[in-house]
């Protein structure tokens, strides 16, 4: 099962947490191994920690999701950039259909 990182807009948005929860829900049910960083970064943690560990995380992973939102944020656009650098599958959210086996 391909691992899929969420990537998209944390700090400035209150709601940040629902909105990578969706995508989670979503890529799930179209048969991905979604890495929802939401889930494992407190709100109160330093942005430079918050970036490693999920950049640690994001590593880990064979694909990234790119929110709508991703362009409004300095952090995903540091993951999105390594991730292509990386050679990863990167895409935005709406380009992530049906997985294959």
């Amino acid at each position: 099962m391909k691992r899929i990182y969420i990537c998209g807009k944390v700090t400035g948005d209150p709601d940040y947490d629902i909105k990578f929860l969706k995508e989670e829900n979503r890529l799930f049910s179209l048969g991905y191994e979604p890495v929802n960083p939401a889930a494992f970064i407190s709100r109160t943690e330093e942005w430079s920690k918050a970036m490693k560990m999920a950049i640690g995380k994001m590593l880990l992973c064979d694909g990234v999701s790119l929110l709508p939102d991703w362009k409004k944020s300095e952090g995903a656009k540091i993951e999105s950039r390594l991730a292509r650098e990386l050679k990863m599958d990167v895409r935005v959210n709406s380009k992530w259909l049906k997985a294959e086996d």
